[in-house]
């Protein structure tokens, strides 16, 4: 998928306002929010697997890529500091799901007495 496809994705499923009338899809909602995650997951290692894909093929094409100098790269302390903070967004979009869910469970998912 490409990230306007995951976005289209989103923006539909937001939409939504869940499955089978706002009921959980999967009869809890913690694990609508872990299906969430996996699919958001699968979506995200998709849109990276096709753009590297991309990027090897155009520069082994055009004879710029050393798969040698890729495994022996090293990032500067900058550019290390931007990773982290690129990382810290991904699993910020990543595990949103679970962060929504309220703290307490829900009356509905709370086991008869």
């Amino acid at each position: 998928m490409t990230p306007d496809e995951v976005t289209d994705l989103r923006r539909w499923l937001d939409k939504s306002e869940g499955l089978a009338d706002g009921r959980p899809f999967l009869g809890d909602r913690r694990l609508d929010a872990m299906m969430d995650v996996m699919l958001e997951m699968a979506a995200q290692v998709w849109v990276l697997k096709r753009r590297n894909a991309v990027l090897e093929g155009v520069l082994a094409a055009q004879g710029a890529l050393d798969p040698e100098a890729i495994e022996s790269f090293t990032f500067t302390p900058d550019e290390t500091a931007a990773m982290r903070e690129s990382r810290a967004a991904f699993v910020s979009t990543i595990f949103r799901s679970l962060a929504e869910l309220p703290l307490a469970p829900e009356a509905s998912q709370q086991e008869p007495s």
